[in-house]
């Protein structure tokens, strides 16, 4: 799966955020999509994440407040558990995680493992 299956859209989306729990167990990535045009807010959620790797390009990198425009997405079956693999121009998030949805303000499309 990669972005084109989200069933956003052709347009290009950026990174506005991204939060991982404490337990580091659910990863959001807020996202804006056609920051252009349409402007249309979306969140990708992983749960009961694992094998967190955060490469950033920038030192000075604040997760909470980015700007980071989305260049690839891949989510995977590796076993038992899911991989993805975010990468932007600022920063490439890699883990393992059993589900994983995204929400729009239009609806909720999920992708649960096929274990569930």
């Amino acid at each position: 799966m990669d972005y084109q299956a989200l069933g956003l859209g052709e347009a290009a989306s950026v990174v506005t955020a991204v939060t991982i729990s404490q337990d580091a167990q659910t990863i959001s990535i807020a996202c804006l999509y056609d920051p252009q045009k349409a402007h249309m807010p979306y969140t990708l959620s992983f749960q009961h994440c694992a094998h967190i790797s955060w490469d950033t390009f920038d030192h000075a990198l604040d997760p909470q407040q980015l700007d980071a425009e989305l260049i690839g997405l891949s989510l995977c079956t590796d076993g038992p558990r899911q991989c993805a693999v975010i990468t932007t121009n600022m920063f490439e998030l890699s883990f393992s995680y059993e589900s994983f949805a995204v929400q729009t303000p239009a609806s909720i499309v999920h992708a649960d493992s096929p274990n569930h």
